[in-house]
């Protein structure tokens, strides 16, 4: 290609671009309509979402740790009598709504029942088990295993 034959390709490129150009912005500009927050609002909870300000939101969010709070200050540790020389620590661990993986294996590694969070809450969400967190009360010791206590509050 010759200089000659590439400035008509690049007039023809820059010409499409301002067809299309004109077509998108004058054309089929009128026929979009305008989003404003209301319509947009409206269209979010049409579509079963729930939209709420940042306020409301910082609100309902202190409630609930709040509330995860005022649970994990219910929950004492139990502990068995001794069986032999050492103790076996026992924990009646309470699962509320909206508490996660995270939060169960924060409160078992607080009360001693498991050596670390992180390690147990990697073992629930690599063996499915997080997503089977039961609601209710369970009765779990130290001496359990990642398996046993994942299958007592899955409940499976």
């Amino acid at each position: 290609m010759n200089r000659r034959n590439t400035r008509a390709f690049a007039f023809g490129v820059l010409f499409s671009v301002c067809i299309i150009g004109i077509f998108y912005f004058r054309i089929a500009g009128t026929k979009v309509a305008e989003m404003n927050m209301d319509r947009a609002k409206n269209f979010l909870e049409d579509n079963g979402y729930v939209v709420l300000s940042k306020d409301k939101f910082a609100q309902i969010e202190k409630t609930l740790s709040t509330e995860t709070n005022n649970v994990e200050k219910q929950q004492k540790p139990v502990t068995d009598p001794p069986k032999s020389e050492e103790s076996v620590t026992a924990y009646q661990l309470e699962i509320v709504s909206g508490m996660v993986s995270r939060d169960i294996a924060e409160i078992l590694a607080k009360e001693k029942i498991i050596d670390e969070a992180d390690r147990f809450e990697i073992y629930l969400e690599e063996n499915g088990y997080s997503k089977k967190i039961q609601l209710g009360s369970f009765h779990l010791t130290a001496k359990m295993s990642y398996k046993d206590i994942a299958k007592t509050i899955t409940k499976s």
